[in-house]
């Protein structure tokens, strides 16, 4: 994340802001894609959270919903529903006014 970071020339946030700004641009970048998976955002976010420690944050959120994306016997349960609502939330979160270069390599990234 602290790399990210720097490509928006954010140095220095706390945790929590930087967690939910990452999760503002992989949300932005999953909403730009087309073919991206139903959860993409949710799924990267996740990547991010053993590196980090298991944070809590939209992070932590993503990686406790990422536990039950693909497991059958969670298909209509109340953690699939919260992964879902996640997803939702990071796609429809406020798009953030980025170099449209740095939008399209992120994008690139994000299954």
């Amino acid at each position: 994340m602290p790399e990210l970071l720097s490509e928006l020339a954010v140095t220095e946030l706390p945790a929590d802001e930087a967690s939910k700004l990452v999760g503002r641009l992989v949300g932005q970048a999953a909403a730009a894609r087309t073919d991206a998976d139903e959860f993409a955002a949710v799924r990267e976010l996740a990547r991010l959270s053993p590196d980090l420690d298991y944070p809590d944050g939209v992070i932590g959120d993503a990686y406790y919903a990422a536990e039950w994306l693909d497991c059958e016997c969670h298909a209509d349960s109340p953690e699939r529903d919260a992964a879902v609502a996640l997803e939702t939330t990071l796609r429809a979160s406020d798009p953030l006014n980025i170099d449209p270069g740095l939008l399209s390599a992120v994008t690139a990234t994000v299954a």
